[in-house]
């Protein structure tokens, strides 16, 4: 370079003089000079063609702008408005950003750091609202005082707006998994592969006594958990919709709990297919409706009785029809029937189902003024095992009883006798089982009380 520092060099030839016995003499080089107007031209046009802004702002109140580049005009700005004062930097700044943009500098300075980094919203000269960031170099004087902001500002719009639409997005994510996870509904993946491999299940799948991880892990198949006497028409029901091209379907099966229970569950899926219309992935939500399953049993079992009952008017007959109809109900495994003898005034045991000889020896019969007996003729449902006397508490611990149904029956305002049945599982009778028993016994007693009436005339 010369002295003047005019020119620079751009490339350099360079041919080596050899001599007769092949040593290098000597080199002839040929230098292309570069103007430095002519590389400061290269330099504008880079920038200019560049997504960056560049500003050089005085260290002034909102920052009036003493260089700006070209392609200031992607925000619908000239050069012009800038470097006559027209316009102010910080007049484009929205009004919501600016003192955090103006306090966050102000402690770069006062560190007294080199650089300064930020993203804020800027106004284009229509009126629309950019993101932006910003990359500045302070400088300062030699006495340390800061004099100008050399900075690139890029627009950043498209990134923060996928950054939001990604916050939402997960936002959404978030309040749909609390919305399942809070529902009756567990929502499952399920690849279509065999013993149907779990890709996601919701973590209310707690209800069945299983953790996530049992699933997603591959521990556990969703197929070993449905029932065996189910999974046939479950698998079948599933090919048949896959074959006949449905995109939805929903199935009634029954599912083993964690700790064995049996669960009725109903499934709503939907078949999610490639781009060939190879089915892929269930979607599904399966959701408890043993309740729901246990009403209908319930009702049909109530029907069916009173068909039977009709047919008869055999005594023993009536009451083991009665035991062997509310025995089907899940939970309840012992009963016995009691009726009242006005001639010994008192309460005989007549009928039973699933009890030792021991206990049914200790609680034959219920004295008038016996603790049981006066709570029968009270007339109300008893669900307690207070309702057991001292005498008779020890005979029903070690029966291993551990939740009973004491219910009168009540034919004309007058107690006839009592439908007594226990749970060995249950801690306590459920309100679907109470109602469906003392339903049961305002029926039967209409067929019981009358067949009674009759012996007592024969």
């Amino acid at each position: 370079m010369p002295k003047e520092g005019t020119y620079l060099g751009r490339n350099v030839v360079v041919s080596p003089i050899f001599s007769e016995d092949g040593k290098v003499i000597a080199a002839i080089g040929i230098v292309d000079l570069l103007s430095v107007l002519e590389m400061q031209e290269i330099i504008r046009t880079v920038v200019n063609n560049s997504p960056a802004v560049v500003f050089l702002w005085k260290n002034e109140e909102k920052w009036p702008s003493e260089f700006v580049s070209e392609n200031v005009v992607q925000f619908g700005y000239t050069v012009e408005d800038f470097i006559s004062g027209r316009i102010l930097y910080g007049d484009i700044i929205h009004p919501d950003d600016l003192k955090r943009v103006e306090n966050s500098l102000k402690e770069r300075i006062r560190r007294g750091e080199v650089d300064f980094n930020i993203e804020y919203r800027i106004f284009t000269k229509v009126g629309d609202i950019r993101w932006v960031n910003e990359r500045a170099f302070i400088q300062r004087s030699p006495d340390g005082e800061v004099t100008y902001f050399q900075g690139l500002v890029l627009d950043v719009t498209e990134r923060k707006e996928n950054e939001e639409a990604l916050r939402k997005s997960l936002e959404t994510q978030k309040l749909l998994r609390t919305i399942i996870n809070n529902s009756q509904a567990v929502a499952f993946l399920w690849e279509n592969k065999e013993n149907l491999p779990i890709v996601y299940v919701s973590e209310n799948v707690t209800k069945f006594g299983y953790r996530v991880e049992d699933f997603t892990s591959g521990k556990i198949p969703y197929k070993s958990i449905i029932h065996k006497d189910d999974i046939g028409s479950v698998i079948k029901t599933l090919k048949r919709n896959i074959a006949e091209k449905k995109d939805y379907f929903d199935v009634e099966y029954r599912i083993l709990t964690e700790d064995g229970k049996t669960l009725w569950v109903e499934e709503k899926t939907f078949i999610q297919r490639d781009e060939e219309g190879k089915a892929t992935h269930f979607q599904g939500l399966v959701v408890d409706i043993t309740e729901r399953k246990e009403a209908q049993k319930m009702l049909e079992i109530q029907r069916e009785l009173g068909k039977e009952l009709s047919t008869t008017w055999n005594l023993q007959t009536i009451l083991n029809l009665v035991l062997d109809s509310c025995l089907q109900i899940n939970g309840l495994d012992a009963g016995v029937i009691y009726l009242k003898d006005e001639l010994l005034d008192q309460l005989n045991l007549v009928a039973y189902r699933e009890t030792s000889p021991e206990f049914r020896e200790t609680v034959s019969r219920y004295k008038a003024d016996s603790l049981e007996a006066r709570q029968i003729l009270i007339g109300k449902p008893i669900y307690s095992l207070e309702f057991y006397s001292d005498t008779t508490v020890d005979a029903v611990k070690r029966e291993g009883i551990k939740a009973v149904a004491i219910i009168p029956l009540n034919y004309r305002g007058e107690i006839v006798g009592s439908l007594n049945f226990a749970s060995h599982a249950l801690d306590k009778i459920p309100w679907s089982i109470r109602n469906f028993l003392e339903s049961i016994a305002l029926q039967v007693v209409n067929y019981i009380a009358p067949v009674c009436i009759q012996a007592e005339l024969s």
